[in-house]
């Protein structure tokens, strides 16, 4: 599990770089060497969440996973197993944000594309919750 845990952490700090970077940005333009479309996606009326900039949220995010996964691996928790919880309704977002740049926007930003594959990174490296049987009872 030490394994998974630190995958996990290198990529949530990956993922906390890019998004201090874009959020230290604001609203200035920001390089984007391979896509082109940044300023576009980043200037965006989708940029902004009751008027929280996505990259802020983002942070957050990959903060709060870092946090899980460091608290765990020092034993002061086991935290691990809510990786996949925080996860999953962030790839079902970052699944949204890819689908707004390709067919709303038609731009698409570099940053937002990484933090999009570390973002589902982490979901398969992230522990899937165990089944529980179901207790049958006799009558």
């Amino acid at each position: 599990m030490k394994g998974r845990a630190i995958a996990i952490a290198l990529i949530a700090f990956l993922g906390m770089v890019d998004t201090f970077y874009l959020s230290a940005k604001g609203s200035r333009p920001v390089p984007c060497r391979i896509t082109g479309g940044c300023n576009d996606v980043l200037t965006s009326p989708y940029s902004k969440v009751a008027g929280v900039r996505l990259s802020t949220i983002g942070l957050v995010f990959y903060c709060a996973i870092f946090s899980l996964v460091v608290f765990d691996a020092l034993g002061a928790a086991e935290t691990l197993r809510w990786v996949f919880w925080l996860a999953l309704p962030g790839l079902a977002i970052s699944i949204l944000l890819v689908g707004i740049q390709a067919f709303v926007i038609h731009a698409f930003c570099e940053y937002c594309l990484g933090s999009a594959v570390l973002e589902t990174t982490i979901f398969v490296l992230s522990p899937w919750p165990k089944r529980t049987p179901a207790v049958v009872h006799s009558a």
